[in-house]
């Protein structure tokens, strides 16, 4: 290989590494995580910044289609709502990391992290009590729950 052509590749190398250091960059830091290992309703303090919140599932189960699963959030500064959104935890995610999914028929298995289609934004910094609700807006015949836990980044 010629010396320029080796140069060359060198600096696309290093920029595709950039570029994808940057898009990790671009998901944000978790700030705080609620864990699910079914149904229910969880909720910590967390303390977070002034802007943009976005929220990502790491879910791990397998059930049989069709299913709904829906976080509801809501978000409290000094005992006061400052922010609600609806999350849908199995489909359309912004990004995906370590996503396995497979469909069989009817059935399928999910795992991995997805930032899901949804977010809201902060007016103010400080500590934020997250409550979320985790539940079927339309429940599998068949059902295999490890995790859905809810990470609140940014």
């Amino acid at each position: 290989m010629s010396r320029r052509r080796g140069a060359w590749l060198e600096r696309a190398c290093s920029l595709a590494l950039l570029s994808g250091l940057l898009l990790l960059n671009g998901c944000g830091k978790a700030a705080g995580r609620l864990a699910f290992t079914g149904e229910g309703t969880q909720s910590a303090s967390v303390p977070l910044a002034a802007g943009d919140v976005a929220f990502w599932t790491d879910v791990s189960l397998k059930y049989r289609m069709p299913a709904l699963l829906v976080y509801r959030i809501e978000l409290e500064q000094g005992g006061i709502r400052v922010a609600s959104v609806e999350c849908n935890a199995l489909e359309q995610h912004v990004v995906k990391l370590g996503w396995i999914e497979v469909r069989v028929g009817g059935l399928r298995s999910i795992s991995g992290s997805g930032q899901m289609l949804c977010s809201t934004h902060l007016a103010k910094a400080g500590l934020t009590k997250v409550r979320a609700t985790l539940a079927f807006d339309y429940r599998p015949t068949t059902l295999n729950f490890e995790k859905a836990d809810l990470v609140i980044k940014q």
